[in-house]
């Protein structure tokens, strides 16, 4: 069983770094959906909830097929940023649900070539994760649980240090000089590891797009230049790699995932297609590989 516990202007970050939000509270304002549990609030707060689901669930739509031919042998594959395809309600395999709403991870990208990333099967910390599938092998078979900065206070992040491991802060050859400015201008204004990564997390959500019919950077074009500077319209994918890139960029710490984000409080439920999604995360000393989704 399984156990997992405004498309807007560049400048509206700056709206968003006001005094009153300049130290990113990391409670949610809508915290009890992602500890599974309906918000109290009356028919509008769960009606956020939904909602909230549902995005989750329609950002991970496209991804499923740009990993389908994931064959994790002898060998890692490539996550591309270039792939749009329509959503598929494919079953997949069944998994034991919890009271909290987790990503299910299955590849980590730590390479970026400049086109793609370079994913490896994600390492398994000992947790407890079977996965009941009809289909074997799985494409992506999901391996270990991975927690979001969500589950944690604030306090504790802003007090905890970064992993120091270097791989995890090179630079693409490809990565334009503008991506880096853009990076330090975001962060320049924060002092811990999590508040820069907040920061870029939060400007990803508000001046980039989720469109599945997003616009492919053109021939010779860096993906996330494109993304971040042209289009700012994507996927999960793009999403979480300009995230990498950026917080890259910003000396922290950071790598792609993908996986799967399972709904929560269902008991027994099946995962489908659908629900492959892509994510960034950041490395905490003691915490481990935590998740930030700018989707």
């Amino acid at each position: 069983m399984v156990t997992f516990k405004l498309k807007v202007g560049f400048s509206l970050i700056i709206m968003e770094l006001t005094a009153e939000q300049k130290h990113f509270p990391v409670t949610n304002p809508h915290p009890k959906y992602f500890s599974g549990v309906s918000p109290s609030e009356g028919i509008f707060g769960r009606l956020i909830t939904g909602l909230l689901i549902l995005t989750v669930l329609m950002a991970g739509a496209a991804l499923g097929m740009q990993i389908a031919d994931l064959q994790f042998g002898e060998q890692s594959t490539v996550l591309s940023l270039k792939s749009v395809v329509p959503p598929s309600d494919t079953p997949l395999f069944m998994v034991e649900g919890s009271p909290g709403a987790r990503y299910l991870r299955g590849a980590v990208g730590t390479v970026y070539d400049g086109t793609n990333w370079k994913l490896k099967k994600a390492e398994d910390h000992g947790q407890d994760l079977s996965v009941y599938s009809s289909k074997e092998p799985l494409a992506l078979r999901p391996v270990a649980l991975a927690e979001s900065h969500l589950d944690y206070d604030r306090d504790v992040l802003n007090q905890t240090l970064v992993v120091t491991d270097s791989q995890y802060r090179i630079l693409s050859d490809d990565i334009s000089d503008r991506i880096k400015d853009l990076s330090l201008e975001i962060t320049e204004d924060f002092k811990t590891p999590f508040e820069k990564a907040k920061a870029i997390e939060v400007f990803l959500k508000l001046n980039c797009t989720y469109y599945l019919g997003f616009e492919p950077a053109p021939s010779g074009w860096e993906p996330n230049d494109w993304f971040l500077f042209e289009s700012q319209e994507g996927i999960c994918g793009n999403f979480a790699s300009a995230f990498v890139v950026l917080a890259r960029a910003s000396e922290l710490p950071a790598r792609l995932a993908v996986g799967y984000y399972v709904r929560s409080g269902e008991g027994e439920q099946m995962v489908y297609d659908s629900q492959a999604h892509a994510w960034a995360e950041v490395g905490f000393e003691g915490l481990g590989w935590l998740a930030f989704d700018a989707t």
